[in-house]
């Protein structure tokens, strides 16, 4: 039986990796010297409405020992081979520490395979869910890594950071470059795909922002021929009326009752800051 392992990055609703037996390791986050573990002893509302007053935020990878036990766990439940499916190596060493582990059980007698997603957040999710709705067809594990490689491609994300602090603070944008957009009151537009980030608008206004997250993704829906799979994400704050209003600005797209909506992950959420908003879609083609 293959069993599905991932991390708390993937953002998937904690029911849903219940009900296909995902088990999902936390990533670690440390605020003010205080560690937590994402998604278990650090609710995400709390998180987020304390952001702004920490004066330091630092995430890490969970410790080998984490994933080990969490095998452990999936070999008791009567796994004989485990699918270990993580936030992408351009994001994050987590697969490193994921690798380690997989030798050690593998080494046991129980293959571990560990798959770099590529991504994060739902799209990471998205393959987590595929890989553990196959296995429960009794698919083998060839049919799993083809299944997850063709989702790769096809899984973006555009999101919009409500300020520039946060990505100065992690090393993603410069003091200065920080320090005008805030000024400005610019809001900066990045687009998840294909194993990289990269900015594709800034702008001055936090609906036009808005405004373009929901035209990017219509123009990819476009594209690729449709979508199979949409979320509407946030990192907090007084965004639910800017979440509620994306979602129904492409409820032509996704019905609103397929469409997912929640709160990211601290680990990314540190880095990007309070009242982000994001689109991820997994295309069609």
């Amino acid at each position: 039986m293959i069993r599905v392992v991932t991390d708390s990055t993937a953002d998937l609703p904690k029911q849903i990796a219940h009900e296909l037996g995902i088990e999902i390791v936390p990533v670690l986050v440390e605020a003010d010297g205080v560690t937590y573990r994402d998604g278990a002893d650090l609710p995400r509302e709390q998180f987020f409405a304390q952001l702004p007053n920490y004066r330091e935020c630092k995430t890490a990878a969970p410790p080998v020992a984490d994933f080990i036990a969490a095998h452990e766990r999936q070999i008791a439940q009567g796994a004989t081979e485990i699918v270990s499916i993580h936030i992408g190596r351009r994001y994050s060493a987590l697969c490193d520490a994921a690798t380690l582990a997989a030798q050690e059980i593998s080494a046991r007698g129980v293959p571990v395979h560990v798959i770099d997603s590529g991504t994060l957040t739902v799209c990471l999710g998205w393959m987590a869910l595929q890989a553990a709705e196959l296995a429960r067809q009794n698919a083998g594990l060839n049919d799993i890594v083809s299944a997850i490689d063709a989702m790769r491609p096809r899984g973006v994300i555009y999101a919009m950071a409500d300020t520039l602090k946060y990505l100065r603070r992690s090393g993603r944008v410069s003091a200065l470059t920080a320090g005008i957009g805030d000024l400005l009151q610019i809001k900066l537009l990045v687009e998840v795909g294909a194993g990289d980030v990269r900015q594709f608008d800034r702008v001055r206004t936090r609906n036009r922002g808005l405004q373009r997250l929901i035209e990017a993704s219509r123009e990819l829906a476009e594209r690729r021929g449709g979508v199979q799979r949409m979320a509407v994400l946030h990192s907090g704050g007084a965004v639910m009326d800017d979440v509620q209003y994306v979602q129904a600005a492409l409820a032509d797209m996704m019905p609103l009752d397929q469409q997912w909506m929640m709160s990211i992950t601290p680990v990314i959420g540190a880095h990007f800051g309070p009242r982000g908003v994001g689109v991820a879609v997994l295309t069609s083609v």
